[in-house]
């Protein structure tokens, strides 16, 4: 397979051409995450830009994300963030706490927005209830329909980063198994002032809980509930391993 990718502004520089050409040998399609590794190989000024800016991949004239995929039909161009400044939009699926350390998150966006005059970061952490409607929670499952989970996460924080004073969206949901005290959701928003970091949060927040198709199961001392939209719990007829 065979990628054009059209280049501009200082990635013309990095690869000292208009459009480069790549030939894939790994399927009909990659994402745009095996892109950048296949570019960051092909040029050390690419790595070393990828460092203190964050590339825009656009696929067809609309912004991708990491998770995007691309084969030799697409028209994919690889710009750098425009003058008014760069976004980072970060969005997957977890399943495991030690997959979010929160400080190095935290201290990775403000090291990649330097200069961007950030000055409020609001974080929303979801985590297991140990109890509900007076009963013991012994456990959440979480099922996840993907791929379309994360493009649904990515496509929020995407939509949301286009708030002026909002400089990077983050969000981390949880599948499979989650005990209680456990984390089930991730949110960070970074801005310049704390009204749109908070607004945006919970804009963010309202989204996930009602556009991803992730679907929850609560296993409790009393029997197992589906969770559905607003917290409304349907009764499984029978228990599930």
């Amino acid at each position: 397979m065979k990628l054009k990718v059209k280049l501009f502004s200082i990635f013309r520089e990095a690869f000292n051409a208009k459009e480069i050409e790549i030939q894939v040998d790994d399927g009909n399609e990659i994402t745009i995450a095996k892109l950048k590794e296949i570019l960051s190989n092909m040029s050390y000024k690419f790595r070393e830009l990828m460092n203190s800016i964050e590339p825009i991949f656009m696929v067809n004239g609309i912004v991708a994300t990491d998770s995007t995929r691309v084969s030799e039909r697409d028209d994919i161009a690889l710009l750098p963030p425009a003058s008014g400044g760069s976004k980072h939009v970060y969005a997957k699926l977890f399943k495991d706490d030690s997959e979010i350390d929160f400080n190095t998150r935290i201290e990775s966006v403000l090291k990649r927005l330097g200069g961007e005059g950030v000055g409020a970061i609001a974080i929303f952490i979801g985590v297991v209830k140990d109890v509900v409607e007076g009963h013991k929670v012994k456990e959440l499952v979480y099922d996840a329909y993907e791929p379309y989970a994360t493009k649904a996460l990515e496509k929020i924080a995407l939509e949301e980063s286009m708030v002026e004073d909002v400089k990077a969206i983050e969000i981390m949901h949880r599948v499979g198994l989650a005990k209680p005290g456990e984390k089930t959701l991730y949110i960070l928003v970074a801005s310049k002032n704390r009204k749109d970091a908070l607004n945006t949060l919970s804009r963010v927040l309202e989204r996930v809980k009602h556009e991803v198709p992730i679907y929850k199961l609560e296993k409790r001392d009393d029997g197992y509930f589906y969770v559905i939209g607003d917290g409304k719990r349907i009764k499984k007829s029978s228990e599930v391993s």
